[in-house]
């Protein structure tokens, strides 16, 4: 009896024992748990924090392969109040040394000329006298005739030849006759980071070998060429800086200075340099730069287009060009591009600059959502040196029409979009200057306060389309905007030089 109490008490202890235990456990648990789950702010263990960079010991190396380049050019003789103080060419007084065109006596009026002398920089790529720098740097100044010199870090001068130049990237490719010089290695400027340190060297205001640090600001930024991809320093940079290098702290060129933004302080900015190497062949020879063209206005993929379209991410096809490289491959006006060769595209500088690094004649794929399915697209692509003339056929194109059924009345969207349009007349095609042949509905007002406004739409431009459907009628104009249900518009918009599409939210 007594060994069967005991037996009890020990299972009794035993089991208090094993309570005692899992509660334990199962509030140090909850306690894991509670603090895996809590929020906590974002912090960076940062090594060598407390270190600073090395841009003295980047300065010393590098400072031999910068050099200073001059640009002399004999332009024909204007009237002398044409080069007097104060009246400069705006774009060389951007872009280099503020030195004044140097006046002469003029012989006669016929034969004489002026000689008008600027500056920029330049950096060494290999030990015989290779030098890369900005194309508006070594180009002849008002259409004149340019000579460079080249002045090294310890004072030697040389003539310099231009091996091959890119006005669109504003790289040229120079050479001056000298060997075993101290030369740059060219880096990866796609692997450069956003608050990653650089330095720049250059010769800002004829102030020459003037090193600035700072960090890499922005990747990625469009510029008015349109087809680069640059990098944005807040690295101080002024005139002259043209041409010099953008290094990082192992002291590679990650990109080659070549603009600023005057409205604002510390807004450099610099084309990439895998940019330049990929171009580096035809600039040795000498050719013109073959690139990329596929023939289509790109667009950001905002809100409105993401809701009418279905798509989260990639480039809105916002018009293609009639004959040109991706009309013959059979993309589509509001088709989505996600990417090209399987590089992801979520910008239309994305998009522009993965094209433009291509050649005409290669063939790219591209990726595209189509009406809710995707699809792959080859593309052979056409030459970007063709892009003017081929804007001025498509826009002539544009305006080849059937003439216009004016039936209908004018159909008021104030309500819902924020604008109204109306039939075409004779009287308000006069008013606007609309050629007899365009078919489409006039846009007779737009609310200041709507979303149309914002979206640039304005009163005279011709809607053509609502989504891929051509709209010559109010009618057929009110069965699209029916099939729309609230979401945004579509339309496909006529403006000057070609047509847009624009993405209209309702209110």
């Amino acid at each position: 009896m007594q060994a069967m109490k005991r037996q009890a008490k020990q299972i009794i202890g035993l089991s208090l024992f094993a309570g005692a235990c899992m509660a334990a456990g199962m509030g140090l648990s909850y306690r894991w748990v509670g603090k895996a789950q809590t929020d906590a702010p974002v912090t960076v263990d940062a090594k060598d924090a407390d270190r600073l960079p090395p841009i003295a010991q980047v300065a010393e190396k590098l400072n031999p392969t910068v050099v200073a380049i001059t640009n002399t050019s004999f332009v024909k003789n204007r009237r002398r109040s044409a080069l007097g103080p104060g009246s400069g060419d705006e774009f060389f007084d951007w872009f280099f040394s503020p030195q004044r065109p140097q006046p002469r006596a003029p012989r006669n009026q016929e034969d004489d000329v002026d000689r008008v002398v600027a500056g920029g920089s330049g950096v060494i790529i290999s030990a015989d006298g290779e030098i890369l720098t900005n194309h508006h740097v070594i180009e002849g100044i008002r259409g004149g005739e340019a000579s460079i010199e080249v002045k090294m870090s310890d004072g030697k001068t040389y003539p310099a030849k231009v091996l091959g130049k890119d006005k669109e990237l504003d790289i040229a490719l120079i050479k001056i006759d000298a060997a075993h010089l101290p030369f740059a290695k060219l880096g990866d400027s796609d692997a450069a980071k956003v608050g990653e340190w650089v330095v720049a060297i250059g010769n800002p205001l004829g102030l020459e070998h003037t090193v600035t640090q700072g960090i890499i600001s922005a990747k990625g930024r469009s510029l008015a060429s349109g087809i680069g991809s640059f990098l944005q320093t807040d690295a101080a940079i002024n005139r002259g800086n043209s041409g010099g290098p953008l290094l990082n702290l192992r002291g590679e060129v990650i990109g080659i200075n070549t603009a600023i933004n005057p409205d604002g302080q510390n807004l450099g900015f610099a084309v990439p340099v895998n940019q330049v190497k990929n171009i580096l062949k035809e600039l040795h020879t000498g050719k013109p730069v073959s690139r990329g063209y596929l023939g289509i206005r790109p667009d950001d993929l905002d809100k409105d287009f993401q809701a009418s379209l279905g798509v989260k991410e990639g480039v809105v096809v916002s018009s293609v060009e009639r004959g040109q490289a991706a009309a013959k491959a059979g993309v589509q006006n509001l088709d989505v591009i996600t990417a090209v060769d399987g590089q992801k595209v979520t910008s239309k500088e994305e998009l522009i600059a993965a094209i433009a690094s291509r050649r005409a004649g290669e063939t790219v794929k591209l990726s595209v959502i189509r009406d809710g399915k995707a699809k792959e697209i080859p593309v052979v692509l056409g030459d970007r040196r063709e892009i003017e003339k081929a804007a001025s056929a498509n826009g002539a194109e544009d305006d080849e029409a059937s003439p216009k059924d004016a039936d209908g009345k004018e159909l008021n969207l104030e309500k819902e979009y924020g604008f109204t349009v109306a039939p075409l007349s004779a009287a308000t095609r006069h008013q606007y200057g609309v050629p007899e042949e365009v078919k489409g509905l006039l846009v007779t007002y737009v609310s200041a306060r709507s979303k149309a406004a914002e979206k640039g739409l304005s009163e005279g431009m011709v809607i053509t389309a609502v989504g891929t459907k051509a709209v010559e009628t109010v009618s057929e104009f009110n069965a699209q905007v029916k099939k729309a249900n609230g979401k945004p518009l579509l339309l496909g918009v006529r403006v000057r030089g070609g047509q847009v599409t624009l993405a209209i939210p309702a209110k």
